[in-house]
């Protein structure tokens, strides 16, 4: 899907639902989607024994290698000014301390893509790009910056929940939310062709409002560095956690063989394991592009691969997808626990999260 574009530059699923779900140790074995990168970093951070991350698309597998490379080069503040959190107008100079740690195949990619570090790359991505035309353009046009601030300032869910209903929830509001989250403009700007090809939804916008309705009545804003960066185009008072000061600090002492990145399909992979290999998956939302068939050879390789007492992570989004029949009886699944993981998911769009232990 869009070889040689970075489709995302950031994880949008929640890390610190993802770590409490996996709950990561120094035995662990993990299997990650790299996506932007953010979350296996994260899990990094965590100390496992081993993460294998992989993706399909090559690009993202560079934007992960130039973000750990970037901890091992530079001093935080200018690790934050590179990777785009911060302003500045050094960061190809930057770029130079951390290209000698990167393979040759993303130093060459990265070096014809100097246009990439100039934005700071975690806002190089497609839906980034998108997310920072609507946060920039479009929402000063319905709220001022005043009202802005505001929203993104509660830390008490009542409070937010009437300033939602009295304040921000205007026509003006729902009309462009509903324009910008609609099937022909996410797919033509925003996320991949391919993400919708099972996704039977009629209204995807209306959909979204929903989400986006449930999630600022329910989720307080105060630190939640996604709905931050929604709306701004920057991150707020939080920060994820391969970017806080204590995250790094600890990256910094991750040496190389803990992490092994591997372009390709994750069937082709996971077939070219042997049994029991993973005891963490992080799958993101790895499934929504999946037929049932699709899915179900996938999750046959996800069990043979997964030692007993496993965890399984992923998020569902617009297409509903689960373990099929044929593996139920090799799963267990805590719903009280992962509805608590779900209601403080700080992530809007998505329909559900997902958790399972295999069995053996």
């Amino acid at each position: 899907m869009n070889a040689e574009v970075i489709n995302y530059s950031q994880c949008w699923e929640d890390p610190k639902v993802l770590l409490d779900a996996l709950s990561i140790n120094p035995n662990d074995e993990v299997l990650s989607i790299t996506s932007g990168g953010d979350n296996t970093l994260a899990m990094l951070v965590a100390f496992p024994r081993h993460i294998v991350s992989v993706d399909m698309n090559a690009v993202q597998n560079y934007l992960l290698e130039l973000k750990m490379a970037a901890v091992q080069s530079l001093s935080y503040s200018e690790y934050l000014e590179f990777l785009g959190v911060i302003e500045s107008n050094k960061r190809l100079d930057l770029y130079k301390k951390v290209s000698p740690r990167l393979s040759n195949h993303a130093r060459e990619w990265w070096s014809v893509h100097e246009s990439h570090i100039k934005v700071g790359p975690i806002n190089c991505g497609r839906f980034e790009k998108f997310t920072a035309l609507f946060a920039r353009r479009i929402l000063p046009m319905i709220h001022n910056h005043k009202t802005i601030k505001q929203l993104l300032s509660f830390n008490k869910i009542e409070e937010q929940r009437t300033f939602f209903k009295t304040r921000w929830n205007s026509r003006k509001w729902r009309f462009f939310l509903r324009l910008f989250t609609s099937r022909f403009i996410l797919q033509r700007f925003a996320r991949q062709r391919g993400m919708f090809s099972q996704a039977n939804i009629k209204n995807i916008a209306n959909t979204y409002e929903r989400r986006m309705e449930r999630h600022l009545t329910s989720v307080p804003n105060s630190g939640n560095f996604f709905m931050h960066y929604s709306l701004t185009g920057r991150y707020g008072d939080s920060l994820p956690p391969y970017l806080e000061h204590n995250g790094y600090d600890k990256l910094q002492n991750v040496k190389n063989t803990f992490l092994s990145i591997k372009t390709g399909n994750l069937l082709s992979y996971l077939k070219s394991m042997p049994d029991n290999s993973f005891s963490k998956f992080n799958l993101s939302d790895i499934f929504e592009p999946l037929s049932e068939l699709e899915n179900e050879a996938l999750w046959h390789e996800i069990i043979r691969t997964a030692k007993s007492g496993a965890r399984v992570a992923y998020w569902n989004n617009l297409v509903k997808r689960s373990y099929p029949v044929s593996v139920s009886s090799q799963i267990n699944t805590d719903n009280e626990f992962v509805n608590e993981l779900q209601a403080k998911d700080k992530v809007f769009f998505y329909d559900s999260f997902h958790l399972h232990t295999i069995k053996k």
